[in-house]
């Protein structure tokens, strides 16, 4: 729980949440530095992944991260891609699910995990293997709901 509450994503979230909610204006220069910042989070954090990639210790978890990049990237797609279409969701909604089913692990898990005590090695794999293979498990998929007129 202290772990959870100490982290420093959850803390921003939430001081987010907050911001917003009370409505707190904000300057011009901070919001430039909010876009830029934004704009450079995850390619900066894959910059450093790939920095720090041991391919000794990467291949001792490949299997284990193939798997779920699979999961990831086609398994959760496989499974609820059919039922949200049974639900009636079409086009933009219907896009919007996969993406959110289909899409690649977020750096922010990597740092989540490192944050936990974890030494991120899985973790980072799985980063590195979704975010590279998603480029064609995307288009598939997207290729796909197209040739079925869902999307």
């Amino acid at each position: 729980g202290k772990g959870i509450l100490t982290n420093p994503l959850i803390i921003g979230i939430v001081c987010g949440i907050l911001w917003s909610v009370l409505k707190i204006p904000m300057g011009s220069v901070y919001e430039k530095v909010v876009s830029d910042v934004a704009k450079l989070a995850t390619p900066l954090g894959l910059i450093g992944m790939g920095a720090s990639l041991n391919l000794k210790e990467m291949s001792g978890e490949l299997g284990c991260a193939m798997r779920a990049s699979f999961m990831k990237l086609v398994g959760l797609g496989l499974i609820f891609t059919p039922i949200a279409v049974w639900m009636g969701f079409r086009g933009e909604m219907l896009a919007t699910i996969l993406v959110m089913l289909a899409s690649p692990t977020t750096v922010s898990g990597y740092v989540m995990a490192k944050n936990a005590g974890y030494d991120g090695v899985l973790t980072s794999d799985i980063v590195i293997l979704t975010t590279i293979v998603s480029a064609f498990t995307m288009t598939g998929w997207i290729w796909a709901l197209r040739m079925l007129a869902l999307i």
